[in-house]
């Protein structure tokens, strides 16, 4: 299984020594909302203008998944100026076995 992530290095990636935030949804809420995941710190964030602040993030436990958003969902809520990479992950066996970046800033 492939998943890809659109991510958006905030000021504060790299002191959290992370790639960024991805881009994603999280289907239990049943809403069209795209929120903003730091897997380093599982942290989530649910306005870009808050990403990065840990006195900022959402403060909830999920009972399932998160999913990408499609580029066309990052689109219609004007955020599309926002992604610096793409990053693909590679499941197999439900182990990652391929992680790929794509650098666009």
């Amino acid at each position: 299984m492939r998943l890809v992530y659109f991510v958006y290095q905030d000021k504060n990636a790299y002191e959290r020594q992370s790639d960024g935030v991805e881009f994603c949804k999280i289907p239990e809420f049943h809403n069209d909302k795209i929120y903003f995941y730091c897997d380093e710190y599982s942290m989530f964030w649910d306005s870009i203008d808050k990403v990065g602040n840990p006195n900022d993030c959402c403060n909830f436990s999920l009972k399932s998944s998160i999913v990408p958003a499609t580029l066309l969902e990052i689109s219609n809520n004007d955020l599309i100026s926002y992604i610096d990479t793409v990053k693909e992950y590679v499941i197999e066996n439900n182990k990652l076995s391929k992680l790929t970046y794509i650098h666009i800033k």
